[in-house]
C-alpha cells in the first residue's frame, strides 16, 4: 500500500512539473513575442492604417514561431513567419518594396507576413472581416488554392467556421485538419493574449465547434 501511495505521488508530482514547464513555455513565448510589438504596429499600421488587426497578425506569429527569430522548421520554414524559400521569393516578387527576402530578420518577415496576409485576404470570400480573415489565415498555411477550392464547393462560401472550413480538399487527412485549425488557434487562443495592444478580429464571439 505504501509503495502504491508513493507512486502516485511521484506521478502527481511528475506532472505538476510538466504542467508547470508549459505554462512557462507558453509565458516565455507570449514575452517574446511582446518585444515585436512596436515594429509589428509600425509596420501593419503603415500597410492598413490605424485599424490594423495588431493583436491577430502577433497572434499569427506567435502560432508560426514562438516569436523565435531565427528558429528553421523541419518543413525548411524560417524565421519569424515561418516562410518557405518559394513563398519569400514570391512575396518578394509580389512587393518590391521589401527587397531580397530575408525571412530571419525580423522587419523583413513581418512586413512581408503582413502584405502577404492582405494580399490573400483580397482574394477571398468571407460574410465579414471575421469569416474572411479565417479563410485568409487558413490560406496563409496551406496555400491559397485550397480556400478557392473550398469556397467554389461550399454551400455557403461566405460562412468560414461551421460551414466552409469543413470542406473537403485535395489535402491529405492530417494536412486538412491542421491547416484547418490554424485559424482558430491565432483568433481564439494566442490573440486573446495580445487584445491590449491593437485591433482584434472575431473577439469576443467565439465559432461552433
Amino acid at each position: 500500500m505504501k509503495y502504491r501511495l508513493d507512486a502516485i505521488i511521484r506521478i502527481v508530482l511528475l506532472l505538476a512539473a510538466v504542467a508547470a514547464l508549459c505554462v512557462h513555455d507558453f509565458a516565455t513565448a507570449s514575452d517574446r513575442c511582446l518585444q515585436y510589438r512596436h515594429l509589428l504596429t509600425r509596420e501593419a499600421q503603415a500597410v492598413n492604417g490605424l485599424d490594423a488587426p495588431v493583436a491577430m497578425y502577433l497572434a499569427q506569429v506567435h502560432q508560426e514561431s514562438s516569436c523565435r527569430a531565427d528558429v528553421t522548421a523541419w518543413d525548411n520554414g524560417r524565421g519569424l513567419a515561418q516562410f518557405m524559400d518559394g513563398t519569400s521569393e514570391f512575396i518578394a516578387r509580389l512587393y518590391p518594396v521589401l527587397g531580397p527576402p530575408n525571412p530571419y530578420d525580423p522587419r523583413w518577415s513581418l512586413r512581408a507576413l503582413i502584405r502577404y496576409d492582405g494580399w490573400i485576404f483580397e482574394r477571398v470570400r468571407g460574410k465579414d472581416a471575421c469569416h474572411r480573415w479565417a479563410a485568409a489565415l487558413k490560406g496563409y498555411n496551406a496555400g491559397p488554392g485550397y480556400v478557392f477550392q473550398a469556397q467554389k464547393a461550399s454551400i455557403d462560401p461566405d460562412t468560414w467556421f461551421g460551414v466552409t472550413e469543413f470542406v473537403p480538399t485535395r489535402q491529405s487527412k492530417a494536412n486538412f485538419e491542421h491547416s484547418r485549425l490554424y485559424p482558430r488557434k491565432i483568433l481564439f487562443k494566442h490573440q486573446p493574449l495580445y487584445a491590449g495592444i491593437g485591433r482584434t478580429v472575431c473577439l469576443p464571439w467565439r465559432p461552433p465547434a
